[in-house]
């Protein structure tokens, strides 16, 4: 079973990639009517896709895990994840490691996955340009082959299947916390009026159900739930939507789907 979780569409395109090679299922961990996995023993697979975000995990990664029942001390299924980045991962790797270790699972196997940058919320982050675009999915689906043999192999990553970056403890255990405090947040987004159209695309595409449509006006509203995935802002068809003053100008990424 492969559960993932993705905003602008990044990790959902791995996870499915990967379900393909491996026969597995993905269930995304925002669909509140499947059920919380449970521990059934070694011969189950266990994988995690997701994204960094900030060096570290997504919160609504972090409660997921958190809600993992208690492994038992009847041995150990096959755990693996793999970690989508529009460059590097910091220590995001070892953040999970411990999250799951405090749930009672061992994670075997981790991968990170350079795809497609979407984020645009600090100056000098932008979308790839349509050459590195284009380099960057070629190597995907490599990589992703890599990653299913290993996994269809049981077997274990090793620490050339991460890629950490430069200064990683630093990103992960310094910026990372004020990335969280001041920057996971839906309080900067706005909508442009005048050119929202109403057609609700930003509404059905957050994984979080955070956004409502006004009544009358027909714009989004932000309800505080944020995990800062984007979505809402690279789906708009009419660039309706900015972070604040960060993502004027800026480009948008095609959700693969």
């Amino acid at each position: 079973m492969i559960y993932c979780f993705s905003g602008t569409g990044n990790s959902l395109h791995a996870a499915h990639t990967l379900a393909g090679l491996l026969r597995e299922r993905v269930i995304r961990i925002t669909d509140e009517t499947q059920p919380c996995p449970a521990w059934q023993g070694a011969d189950e697979t266990f994988g995690l896709v997701f994204p960094v975000y900030g060096w570290g995990m997504p919160r609504v990664v972090e409660h997921f895990i958190a809600r993992l029942p208690q492994a038992g001390s009847d041995g150990a299924r096959y755990v693996y994840a793999v970690l989508t980045c529009g460059d590097d991962i910091g220590r995001t790797d070892r953040l999970l490691r411990k999250a799951l270790w405090q749930r009672g699972w061992r994670l075997q196997a981790v991968f990170s996955l350079q795809m497609r940058n979407t984020y645009v919320c600090l100056p000098g982050f932008d979308i790839d340009a349509p050459k590195t675009v284009e380099q960057k999915d070629s190597q995907a689906r490599l990589r992703l082959q890599h990653i299913a043999r290993c996994v269809g192999a049981r077997g274990s990553s090793t620490p050339g299947d991460v890629v950490p970056g430069a200064f990683p403890w630093t990103k992960s255990y310094l910026l990372r916390p004020l990335f969280n405090r001041w920057l996971t947040s839906d309080r900067h987004f706005h909508c442009h009026a005048a050119r929202c159209t109403g057609c609700g695309l930003c509404k059905r595409t957050c994984p979080l159900h955070n956004i409502a449509l006004d009544p009358q006006a027909h714009t989004p509203r932000w309800q505080g739930r944020c995990t800062h995935c984007l979505g809402c802002y690279h789906c708009c068809p009419h660039h309706a939507i900015d972070y604040g003053f960060f993502s004027r100008h800026k480009g948008q990424v095609k959700i693969i789907g």
